[in-house]
């Protein structure tokens, strides 16, 4: 994703850590100014709730293509179902 763009992989963690971060302070603002049982407070929540799940949806996918989340794949059995080890 990042390297077909002009933006780099820290420039694309940077903007959805932002996103991130302002969605949940968008959350908190609702609870502090009592706004949770209105129409706007309604409203406040599910799109700080929604912005918040998309970009961390956005930077699990990121960490995960990038190699930073999980551990690589398994080594593959051998045919005698005795894990592959190296041999000289």
């Amino acid at each position: 994703m990042a390297d077909q763009s002009k933006f780099g992989i820290m420039e694309v963690l940077g903007i959805g850590l932002v996103t991130l971060i302002l969605s949940l302070v968008g959350v908190a603002a609702d609870f502090m100014f009592e706004l949770k049982l209105d129409m706007d407070g309604l409203l406040l929540i599910s799109v700080c709730l929604m912005m918040a799940l998309v970009s961390a949806a956005m930077l699990f996918f990121l960490a995960k293509d990038q190699g930073w989340l999980g551990k690589g794949k398994p080594a593959a059995p051998t045919a005698g179902g005795a894990p592959a080890t190296a041999q000289k």
